[in-house]
């Protein structure tokens, strides 16, 4: 009972001296005390506006009015941090030795304001070495940090604002910041929960710094965080520094990208359905940033990615590669250029994303499915340069053949596109099945096709399209036709074969004309001419089997195709048929005809000279005429 007599004393003895010194330290001492040791840390003034008091509850310490905090001396912005009131919980047995133990700091509405010079100096660098730092106390920290005198436990912070000013970069400014930071030993690691709202959704941060003094001093620490928002998280694990430059594993897991993207107050991703990405990260302070081992998934696609992107210039310089197995991208195709199905959208085409980025980029996949066209192996490079992007697809399998060629996006000045490809060996039933729903045609195709358009909308490029082009086919089929036994009076099905097809053409101001068509079977050849409105969507164009002969004016029926792509006329040209021009054989026998009825009408009334000058028809008139006075005469008596 003795010894449970004298701990009870000693306690209250202890607690009778910890309210006696708190008594007898009023908050205006507390008050000089604190921004004497901040000032001898920092070189920084700490100036407490309005009435300074001792808080009893819920912190024990002081309560303050306007609360401020110098920048740094380069600085014209005003105060780094200043707050409508601020309460201040301290370990009174700490302020026996002149050293103030902050327990807890509650900050009301602070403004904080973070600079970056343009030569990397920061203002955030509050404990500068040497005679720069002023008169640093000799005490320690019971954690033995570097700050001495000036220990902090806790910070709460509500309805904050952040300004971050680069005044060699980008600057942003947040409000609404929300922030609590428990360290308890600067030797220690430090905790930080940060909850941002740059949109309308709180973003949530929470970090653990091993060495928040050395990374608040320019040095580098480890560091763990965790970004949450729109039920997406972004995890970080590895080192940074102020600088700022960081190298560790990022990895992210975002099943809605667009609504993560909003919370941060950014654009769309552009992006349906979940995205999850891993890899290692490393951002120097010379604005280089590297990316390995990383891997993509979005789209219902998983590739894997490495870059390098320098940041330091007017925009960055990305140097890619990407790898992937199976790629659909038949999500992103959407309904393509066209307008209600009756013509070429005329919504104007936003190509400011060319401007973006320079650099090249590799692409490699196994297998590509863009909506209704599906590739094999694609081995393809995007070069963008100052708003012009060259895509070179060096192996383009489809349709077991193969294509390769470029193909240019130009912005400079007004938007632009060119394409120049060879396709070899692709087969013409899959290639048209998928393309345009005609699996009537087989054969081996080559294709070449130049071709450059120009204009602010898909109309205006259709419409603007000139080029040039050309196919050979080998040997095919047509199948449900047969044109040899149709053009001997046999119709019906059937299958034609034919040795070969081939044209050539030319466009201009999105006309396309062809005049050599070719189809060569056996027994008949089929030429075509006429043009493809490839900008209006017209048809004028004739396609005409004829069986063989000698004299090459064997059986022919010519069939026009007119009108519309959506509603096009095929009229068989009758007229034509036979291998001759009807409507100038018709002429001819009416010339012929016309010739026999004068020679018998000169016959029957005698005429058998004209003088000179005078036609067939003047002189059978005047022959007419002769006879009709004869009549009249012998009728009224005269000679």
């Amino acid at each position: 009972m003795r010894l449970i007599r004298i701990l009870l004393m000693v306690v209250v003895a202890v607690a009778l001296g910890l309210v006696a010194l708190v008594v007898l330290l009023p908050g205006e001492k507390i008050a000089k005390i604190a921004a004497d040791q901040v000032r001898a840390q920092t070189g920084r003034e700490l100036v407490f506006d309005g009435e300074v008091g001792i808080s009893w509850y819920p912190i024990l310490g002081v309560k303050t009015g306007p609360v401020q905090l110098a920048n740094a001396e380069w600085s014209d912005a005003g105060p780094m941090f200043r707050a409508e009131s601020a309460q201040i919980g301290v370990d009174a047995m700490s302020l026996i030795g002149g050293t103030i133990r902050i327990t807890q700091i509650d900050l009301g509405a602070p403004d904080v304001l973070l600079e970056v010079t343009k030569d990397g100096r920061a203002n955030w660098d509050l404990f500068p070495k040497g005679a720069e730092a002023g008169q640093p106390t000799t005490a320690t920290s019971e954690g033995g940090g570097a700050m001495g005198g000036l220990v902090l436990e806790s910070l709460a912070v509500r309805d904050a604002r952040l300004r971050y000013v680069d005044h060699g970069g980008e600057s942003f400014d947040i409000k609404d910041v929300d922030a609590a930071l428990r360290w308890p030993d600067t030797a220690g690691p430090a905790e930080i929960d940060l909850t941002l709202r740059p949109a309308a959704e709180a973003v949530q941060i929470a970090a653990v710094v091993d060495d928040l003094e050395g990374l608040l001093g320019g040095e580098i620490s480890t560091l763990r965080a965790d970004v949450a928002a729109a039920g997406g998280t972004v995890a970080f694990d590895g080192r940074a520094g102020m600088d700022p430059q960081a190298a560790g594993r990022v990895e992210a897991n975002l099943p809605d990208p667009d609504a993560f993207m909003a919370a941060l107050g950014l654009g769309p991703a552009g992006l349906d359905g979940k995205a999850t990405f891993q890899g290692d990260v490393t951002y120097t302070k010379d604005g280089q940033l590297a990316l390995r081992s990383g891997q993509v998934s979005a789209l219902g696609n998983a590739a894997s990615v490495e870059a390098d992107v320098n940041m330091s210039g007017a925009k960055p310089r990305v140097s890619a590669r990407v790898a992937a197995n199976a790629v659909s991208l038949a999500a992103l195709m959407g309904g393509g250029g066209e307008s209600s199905g009756t013509g070429w959208s005329k919504a104007p085409i936003d190509a400011s994303g060319l401007g973006a980025i320079d650099g090249d980029i590799s692409l490699a996949a196994e297998s590509v499915e863009l909506g209704s066209v599906n590739l094999g192996r694609v081995r393809a490079s995007i070069s963008i340069d100052n708003s012009r992007a060259v895509i070179t697809l060096r192996e383009i399998n489809a349709y077991d053949g193969v294509a390769s060629g470029t193909i240019v996006a130009n912005n400079r000045g007004g938007f632009s596109t060119s394409a120049k490809l060879n396709v070899k060996d692709i087969e013409m039933q899959k290639a048209l099945g998928e393309l345009a729903g005609i699996d009537k045609f087989t054969g081996k195709a080559n294709v070449n096709v130049s071709v450059l358009g120009a204009g602010g909308s898909m109309h205006a490029i259709m419409n603007s399209l000139s080029g040039d082009g050309a196919v050979n086919v080998g040997q095919g089929k047509i199948l449900g036709i047969d044109l040899d036994r149709l053009l001997r009076g046999q119709p019906g099905g059937g299958v034609t074969v034919f040795d070969s097809l081939g044209a050539t053409w030319s466009m201009s101001k999105g006309i396309l004309s062809n005049d050599d068509l070719l189809l060569s079977l056996p027994n008949v050849i089929a030429k075509g001419e006429g043009t493809i409105g490839i900008g209006p969507r017209t048809l004028d164009y004739l396609f005409t089997p004829q069986l063989r002969n000698e004299t090459d004016d064997g059986l022919a029926v010519p069939v026009e195709i007119k009108g519309t792509w959506d509603s096009p006329k095929i009229v068989p040209r009758l007229d034509k048929a036979f291998g001759s021009d009807v409507e100038l054989e018709i002429e001819e026998k009416k010339e012929e005809l016309k010739s026999k009825a004068e020679a018998k009408i000169k016959e029957k009334l005698g005429v058998t000279e004209t003088e000179e000058g005078q036609s067939t028809e003047d002189a059978l008139k005047q022959k007419l005429e002769d006879k009709a006075k004869d009549k009249l005469k012998s009728l009224l008596g005269g000679d």
